[in-house]
């Protein structure tokens, strides 16, 4: 049950990830974090990274989801 729970979760915020990147989240990209990734990459890199981040987090909650019952 806490695998589901923690890939239910995991799979929000890789959602969340991907659409703040196509859809270039101005709350997403201005916050502390945000600032700090546009700050280094530039706007187009911070996308793409927390575009590639996104999809990392969904293959993990897809692992968890994957996993067997203990």
């Amino acid at each position: 049950m806490l695998n589901i729970i923690a890939a239910i979760i995991f799979a929000i915020l890789g959602v969340l990830s991907i659409m703040a990147a196509t859809f270039n989240f101005k709350w997403f990209f201005t916050s502390e974090n945000g600032r700090l990734f546009v700050k280094l990459l530039g706007k187009k890199g911070a996308r793409a990274f927390y575009g590639i981040v996104g999809v990392l987090i969904l293959c993990m909650a897809y692992y968890l989801y994957s996993q067997p019952m203990a």
